[in-house]
């Protein structure tokens, strides 16, 4: 099974468990980038306020095709209680029609179940089946239990796959 892990990472707290659970799982990692990087007090109020209106982002051209792969993780932080702007433009962008999905976000305080709940609907709507989905705090959090905790759900989602069994909700802890 050919899988891609797709994240957006804005202070790279997503992009260590995205590059966690790649390395155990051995998938392709791509990362979403903004046209205009969103920098200080304004890039965090700016990117709040996007996610809290719903609002898409202008992404950088992806160099990869969702129709490679049986498996895709989408990873992003949460915002406002919200998926990210740039989450929202790759979503909207991508054809998900019968793909396979696991959903991730990181947060530091609240809102992740949330956010799983936003993506869940986006990917139905555009045909994706989300086969499981989970929630990191990082808030607080070492960077080095940030990369525990992708490794574990990397082994957790092998260990499930290979025994065919279903695949879990990680709630947040």
């Amino acid at each position: 099974m050919k899988t891609l892990i797709v994240y957006y990472s804005w202070r790279g707290k997503t992009e260590l468990v995205a590059t966690s659970i790649s390395n155990v799982l051995d998938a392709d990692l791509r990362k979403i980038e903004e046209v205009k990087k969103r920098k200080g007090l304004f890039g965090f109020i700016s990117g709040g306020y996007g996610a809290l209106k719903r609002k898409c982002s202008r992404i950088k051209p992806l160099n990869f095709s969702l129709s490679s792969y049986n498996l895709v993780f989408i990873g992003t932080p949460v915002w406002a209680l919200r998926p990210t702007p740039a989450i929202n433009t790759f979503i909207s962008k991508a054809n998900f029609k019968d793909k396979k999905v696991v959903l991730f976000v990181t947060m530091g305080g609240f809102g992740g179940n949330k956010t799983v709940k936003m993506l869940t609907d986006k990917i139905k709507l555009k045909g994706g089946i989300v086969i499981a989905s989970f929630v990191v705090k990082t808030g607080g959090v070492k960077t080095e239990d940030i990369i525990k905790k992708g490794e574990e759900i990397g082994r957790e989602f092998l260990i499930k796959k290979s025994n065919c069994s279903g695949l879990s909700f990680y709630p947040v802890e």
